[in-house]
């Protein structure tokens, strides 16, 4: 059978737009975070299962499109009930000559705001109780009630529970997710103070810190620090965090299906995090969050172990 990973929170249509190439066609495809990465994992061979509530607009035909090409399931997506986001990015040249991307967010009438509707506790539940197999990995990135009492359920299971906050650490509920979660990862620009995630003595802390790399927490240790990793070629760092999780989940799974974040040691998770910061620097090397899919996995192992070699 093959790794699990359930997924709830963000998933959204992104819209490329490379308006450097006025002729340029606009492309579509699923996004958001755990969008990007339930897509991701589905690309290295997981069975990936999001969760969402979305509309029955054609944004979301496109998105669900998008999904089947990349063999997502979608058994747990319901629609039109919720709302469908849309976060159109603009990948431009600046005034320095460096690529860089700005977003707007519209609903999926064009209307200019996030539109996203969490899942409800009932649809939750319905989830759980449907479930074929328990699955390897829950992962999710707002704080909700449902979510809160997913990850409870999911960690009394023994599933790894990944949370990815997008929030800041004063939103009603979050310490409640942290609480239930195994891996909280973050970026500096969303939550710079660590010191308030050291009450906790059993989990695995990471905050991302751009191109100063990032650092992590293991259980009870000192932080570490680990450094970037530069590529020669820059052309949107928009899903490099997203691929650093998909790269991470996977290499915590690519040994067992039973992995426990209590037996593992700082050398692996040392080495697990640099082959996801590679991965997630190769990325950077494409248009689009998950540009780098159109490459398959194994093709992108190869240009890592080609990178280690020739460094």
């Amino acid at each position: 059978m093959n790794k699990l990973c359930l997924g709830s929170g963000l998933i959204s249509l992104d819209i490329l737009i490379k308006d450097i190439e006025s002729n340029r066609p606009i492309s579509y495809y699923v996004g958001g975070t755990c969008g990007n990465v339930m897509m991701i994992l589905s690309h290295m061979g997981w069975s990936s299962y999001p969760i969402a509530r979305l509309d029955d607009s054609k944004q979301t035909i496109r998105l669900l499109a998008d999904m089947d090409k990349h063999n997502v399931k979608k058994d747990y997506i319901s629609t039109g009930l919720g709302k469908t986001p849309v976060i159109i990015q603009h990948n431009i040249i600046d005034k320095d000559g460096n690529p860089t991307h700005k977003f707007e967010f519209k609903d999926s009438n064009g209307r200019f705001y996030l539109s996203f509707s969490p899942i409800t506790k009932r649809q939750a539940q319905n989830v759980l109780e449907t479930l074929s197999h328990i699955p390897n990995v829950f992962f999710f990135d707002r704080v909700s009630p449902a979510n809160i009492m997913m990850a409870k359920w999911m960690r009394e299971k023994g599933v790894l529970v990944f949370f990815e906050p997008s929030c800041k650490i004063s939103t009603t509920g979050f310490w409640d997710c942290a609480e239930n979660s195994d891996i909280i990862k973050f970026s500096n620009q969303r939550i710079e103070d660590v010191l308030s995630f050291e009450r906790f003595t059993d989990k695995l802390i990471i905050q991302t810190c751009g191109a100063n790399g990032l650092q992590y927490r293991l259980r009870d240790s000192t932080w570490k620090r680990l450094k970037s990793i530069k590529t020669n070629q820059v052309l949107d760092t928009s899903g490099a965090g997203d691929w650093t999780s998909a790269t991470f989940i996977n290499r915590l799974f690519e040994r067992t299906e039973n992995f426990s974040l209590a037996e593992i040691d700082s050398l692996s998770v040392d080495r697990y995090l640099k082959s996801a910061q590679l991965v997630a620097s190769l990325s950077c090397g494409y248009d689009g969050a998950r540009g780098m899919m159109a490459l398959p996995w194994k093709e992108i192992v190869s240009l890592c172990e080609r990178y280690v070699t020739d460094m």
